[in-house]
């Protein structure tokens, strides 16, 4: 393969030289009849000059067409090409004034392009024969006293530079042809790892779509296809978006699109309810955009599998939650035998609370452990927030202070949504400052993103909190069991949200985010 490579760009580059050849024949043909009333003066032999000029601009056009539709050998065309320069050259410095500066320059050009496009040995033997043309021609003619001897250093000079020529030719090819090795294996390894992405873009299950910044798709793999109802036989290169997924491309607004913003899309052309992740692509001269397609059902079962493999580490925890208040229970019991009758009621009591702790602990992690899948619909914010408030939190209603921007709408599963919002608020009205009486729920849109915050007045959480905090048992409070932060966190993964803890200067407050882009 490399050798093919070779050998195509020695037959491109004897065809230019071939070409040069002819062009500089014909030139200096054109030169001589321009000056036939100075030939006399100019040359010393006028007639051997022509006929040299003639035979010259015939052999290189044969050579030429022969080279292009006869080009069986290339190597013993080309060698052929420059041992008849070096003829002609010779012979035109014979029939001048002895030193002639654009027949050296030629001589000169000729030998460098013979050290690029022959062998070394060729080409030192072209280089050769020039030098030996050059000095010989000196000597004959002042034989014959048609050259002066005087001139035989001039043509010693020319011979050096000949030979310096040639060293310097060799020099760039070989950093040329060791180049040329080095970009064809780069090639090579660029051509097989793309070979590979390719395969791997087929196989996986993942979809992968690359727009520009005119909504022209790029490139796109089996599975983007199959995911956003687009046909196995459609052509898709450079071919808009809004011809091939209509509804999509109106939900993007790529003039605006933000690095890193994530969206649910579902279309009536496509079976399959899906999450988009953008990701900006910067290549010279353009900004690309990379659509990151999932299968929104594949995300909810691998949540599900990393719910279940969460729930073998915490048995061992739920075990030790639960005996700490055993111990307590049967500790009561056997005080209980042994007391008065007052003794006896605040053990009753006693008893009932750590009951009461050990039954939250099981109604919460069986809670988790449900392996019920996340179904994401459409909330207006303003609706949902009014009736969960009255419904959920009616013994709460007026502690909370709502602050809502209009015609916000979400995908999330509801029934997980108003479970995560309940969590947050009593735990917020809880740890209220008690001179404040009331709590702040917020909701807006920044950047693309709608948020949703729940805030209090009181002392927040301390700083050697902040790590544990969504940690599952972790609770700083003697009775509460430390799965209601872990277990919001999880709904919200499972709905592509994000639930993060935001440090205020009075109090705690805790943010619900989910893409703006997921507005119907």
């Amino acid at each position: 393969m490399l050798y093919h490579h070779t050998r195509l760009s020695q037959y491109h580059l004897g065809l230019w030289y071939g070409s040069y050849r002819c062009i500089i024949a014909v030139c200096l043909l054109i030169v001589f009849f321009s000056n036939t009333q100075s030939a006399d003066t100019n040359y010393i032999f006028p007639q051997l000059y022509l006929l040299t000029l003639i035979c010259y601009v015939i052999l290189s056009s044969l050579q030429l067409i022969s080279y292009i539709f006869f080009n069986l050998k290339i190597n013993q065309n080309i060698t052929l090409f420059f041992a008849i320069d070096v003829i002609v050259y010779s012979l035109l410095t014979f029939a001048s004034h002895g030193s002639n500066f654009s027949v050296n320059l030629l001589f000169t050009i000729t030998i460098f392009a013979a050290s690029i496009l022959l062998e070394s040995k060729k080409a030192l033997l072209i280089t050769l024969i020039a030098v030996i043309s050059v000095v010989y021609q000196y000597i004959v003619g002042s034989l014959f006293s048609i050259i002066n001897l005087g001139q035989v250093g001039n043509s010693a000079l020319l011979a050096i530079i000949f030979l310096f020529v040639y060293v310097g030719g060799q020099i760039t090819i070989k950093r040329f042809r060791s180049l040329e090795k080095s970009n064809y294996r780069q090639s090579l390894e660029l051509h097989q790892l793309q070979n590979i992405n390719r395969h791997i873009l087929e196989q996986i299950e993942t979809g992968y779509l690359v727009l520009t910044q005119t909504g022209d798709m790029i490139l796109s793999n089996p599975a983007s296809r199959k995911l956003l109802g687009i046909p196995p036989s459609q052509e898709t290169e450079n071919v808009s978006l809004q011809y091939l997924q209509p509804d999509l491309f109106q939900r993007l607004d790529l003039a605006t699109l933000q690095d890193g913003d994530k969206f649910q899309f579902t279309s009536r052309l496509a079976e399959y309810h899906t999450v988009i992740h953008i990701q900006e692509l910067k290549v010279p001269q353009q900004t690309l955009v990379l659509l990151t397609i999932q299968d929104a059902k594949f995300l909810n079962q691998q949540v599900q599998q990393l719910k279940l493999a969460a729930l073998g580490q915490l048995s061992a925890s739920i075990a030790h939650e639960i005996r700490n208040p055993l111990a307590a229970i049967m500790q009561a019991n056997q005080l209980y035998l042994q007391s008065s009758s007052i003794e006896q009621k605040q053990l009753t009591e006693m008893i009932d609370r750590q009951a009461l702790r050990m039954n939250k602990i099981i109604e919460d992690t069986l809670g988790m452990a449900k392996n019920k899948e996340t179904t994401p619909t459409r909330i207006e914010l303003d609706y949902f927030l009014k009736y969960f408030l009255q419904e959920d939190l009616s013994d709460i209603y007026q502690k909370i202070r709502v602050e809502s921007e209009p015609n916000l709408s979400i995908l999330f599963d509801e029934l997980q949504l108003r479970q995560i919002l309940i969590n947050l608020i009593r735990n917020a009205i809880k740890h209220n400052n008690p001179d404040y009486s009331y709590i702040l729920l917020k909701t807006y849109k920044k950047q693309n993103v709608v948020r949703i915050e729940i805030q209090d007045f009181g002392s927040g959480v301390a700083q050697q909190d902040l790590n544990d905090l969504f940690k599952p048992f972790f609770s700083t409070d003697i009775n509460g069991t430390g799965l209601g932060l872990y277990l919001s966190m999880s709904f919200c993964e499972a709905n592509q949200a994000k639930l993060s803890y935001v440090e205020k200067e009075f109090g705690a407050c805790f943010r619900i985010e989910c893409s703006n882009l997921a507005v119907i």
